[in-house]
């Protein structure tokens, strides 16, 4: 059976890549219909109605990820006055136009897509586009060049049969798993569920893969089932929670955005060779939070001439930092692990 779904889903892809035609024939009239929002629509985030806007007015949501090199785009929407409901979809073009349109667009952007879900056994939802309007496009305050992403893909991972690498998102328990190897973000068809359900992201992993020769672009892995152990994790990062950590790294800066009110701050980490970015966090007061970002804020105005873009945050490789805190990992899904600190003095600067 599992070879079964994996060919099944397999061809639907291609299909919705090589005959967009087919997929549109009841969607065409909705591309001269002005694309608008129905809250109503967006309440529990039910896949029916979902599908109704996206066929019809156009479903409204922000740019998760956009990487134009690798065909690789995420929309992300959310349920009306509930931050932590969302869901995330896959955008396929379906034409040079739509393909344009996605190519234009980068993170947080707001946009309206028209299309339709592809019917797949997959849990991650993909959309094949038919058409993509920006309706508020996100400026960053800060003013720095864009990042340049390192990994090549799937070229990188040619040569190679495993990597360690790091989880970027997992849910539906475990039957959608996405990766991050060096600073590229890689689907993973998930074959066997128990392998994967328990995992967190953040969780440092190695992985044992095959590269999917369908889609060609974006590069999707399967794992490595002839492997005795096709994915081991290396450094769980429920393991931090509730831990006195001390811990040194470079100052990271997550800019405001549509998601969060605020500019917030981070320390990258390195464990077992690989990055995790932990911010620095007071939930039980908020004078205390309010100094705790104005110090790390002083520390990053100050050195603000050497700090340079991440993949998806700002980062200054000359300042390190050390901080003491508790670990706090909440759920398999949260953004970011954190460190909760009890005042801004478990802060200090270390000199390079």
């Amino acid at each position: 059976m599992t070879k079964i779904k994996f060919l099944l889903l397999t061809f639907l892809i291609t299909c919705a890549i090589c005959l967009p035609n087919y997929f549109m024939l009841e969607t065409v009239g909705a591309a001269n219909e002005p694309c608008s929002y129905h809250e109503q629509a967006y309440q529990d985030l039910d896949l029916t109605n979902l599908s109704q806007e996206l066929e019809g007015t156009g479903l409204m949501g922000s740019i998760h990820g956009a990487y134009a090199s690798s065909r690789l785009f995420v929309l992300s929407v959310r349920e009306p006055d509930n931050f932590f409901n969302h869901r995330e979809f896959s955008l396929i073009p379906s034409d040079e136009t739509s393909l344009k349109g996605l190519n234009g667009v980068k993170r947080q952007d707001e946009v309206c897509i028209k299309g339709r879900f592809i019917p797949n056994p997959s849990e991650q939802k993909h959309i094949l586009v038919q058409s993509v309007t920006l309706v508020k496009p996100w400026q960053h305050q800060d003013n720095f060049d864009p990042y340049q992403r390192e990994v090549s893909l799937p070229e990188d991972l040619i040569n190679q049969s495993s990597f360690v690498g790091k989880v970027h998102a997992v849910y539906a328990d475990g039957q959608v798993l996405v990766v991050e190897y060096k600073d590229g973000v890689i689907p993973v068809f998930v074959q066997s569920p128990q392998l994967t359900k328990d995992l967190f992201r953040g969780d440092i992993i190695r992985l044992s893969y095959q590269i999917q020769t369908l889609p060609t672009q974006p590069t999707h892995l399967r794992l490595n089932l002839e492997q005795s152990q096709p994915l081991e994790v290396l450094d769980s990062i429920v393991k931090w929670h509730e831990k006195d950590v001390s811990v040194r790294g470079k100052l990271v800066k997550f800019p405001q955005s549509p998601q969060i009110k605020f500019d917030v701050y981070a320390i990258a980490v390195d464990t077992e060779g690989i990055t995790r970015y932990f911010t620095l966090v007071n939930f039980q007061d908020a004078s205390t939070f309010q100094n705790i970002r104005d110090k790390l804020a002083g520390i990053w105005e100050t050195h603000l001439s050497t700090a340079k873009s991440g993949r998806n945050m700002l980062i200054n490789p000359e300042v390190t930092i050390e901080v003491q805190g508790v670990g706090n990992v909440v759920s398999p899904a949260q953004a970011n692990p954190q460190i909760l600190l009890s005042s801004e003095k478990n802060i200090q600067v270390i000199d390079n």
